[in-house]
């Protein structure tokens, strides 16, 4: 995959920013991602962990960029401003770094959304929500949140989701500045077959993507409304594309070891 002219990348975000969501339904929302993500992210996912010790991942750049920009009010400014750029590449990595320089700051002290919420477990055990909180009951919460993240991936069939979601369910982060890397690192998802960079897509649709995790949450956002629609939220759906490009990427990559071996 080529990277793309500087025209053709901006031309596909002020397509993006002025599409009122149609946008993200198309081929081209997927090509974005995927140009993002190859020629963006990475660099600036390792220039945060390098200068500020931040674990911050490629995906989570991606994932950042997206929803700023389907945010009118930060698409209309990154609109304006690569519109008048020689570089709308430059341009963009600039507003992604100063981004991600964001999400390192709210490493300290910020509580994952689910937390601050009254009343809701903290466990399986405790998980017995009590419906005077008009909190939707944890176990109906993994079954909805289970049923969106398989509607985005193929291979539902072959790979434990509903196990993955009852994680994130059960554990909350007490401490969003590490919670998704110490995810990453947990034994379990190992034993679920689940690679670190599959986890990371899972944590940013489930928990939520950093730095305000509350935005892409589909825990939370069931544990709130057990009516909600994540296709009707561009934030929430954003994040699943993301997911699904990631866990597509890490399927591609398994394919190729186990042909090798």
């Amino acid at each position: 995959m080529q990277r793309w002219s500087g025209n053709r990348l901006k031309a596909t975000v002020i397509a993006a920013a002025s599409s009122g969501g149609a946008f993200w339904a198309t081929s081209s929302c997927g090509e974005l991602v995927a140009q993002v993500d190859r020629y963006l992210a990475g660099q600036i996912a390792r220039s945060v962990r390098s200068k500020l010790g931040y674990a911050l991942e490629r995906d989570e750049v991606t994932n950042t960029v997206l929803v700023r920009l389907a945010d009118p009010e930060t698409g209309k400014v990154l609109v304006s401003g690569i519109q008048g750029s020689r570089d709308p590449w430059a341009y963009l990595a600039k507003c992604a770094s100063m981004w991600a320089i964001g999400q390192a700051g709210h490493r300290v002290g910020e509580l994952d959304a689910m937390v601050d919420l009254p009343g809701v477990a903290g466990s399986a055990a405790d998980a017995g929500l009590d419906p005077a909180h008009g909190l939707t009951p944890l176990p109906v919460v993994i079954d909805k949140t289970t049923e969106t993240v398989e509607a985005y991936v193929d291979d539902v069939a072959d790979r434990p989701y509903r196990a993955a979601v009852t994680w994130f369910a059960e554990n909350p982060p007490t401490h969003q500045g590490h919670g998704h890397s110490d995810a990453r690192r947990a034994p379990e998802f190992g034993r679920m077959g689940f690679a670190p960079d599959e986890v990371g897509a899972l944590a940013r649709v489930t928990w939520g993507g950093r730095p305000n995790m509350h935005v892409t949450s589909l825990l939370r956002a069931f544990l709130l409304d057990d009516s909600f629609d994540p296709h009707a939220s561009r934030p929430h759906r954003l994040a699943l594309m993301n997911m699904r490009a990631t866990l597509a990427r890490a399927g591609v990559q398994r394919g190729g070891q186990r042909a090798a071996s």
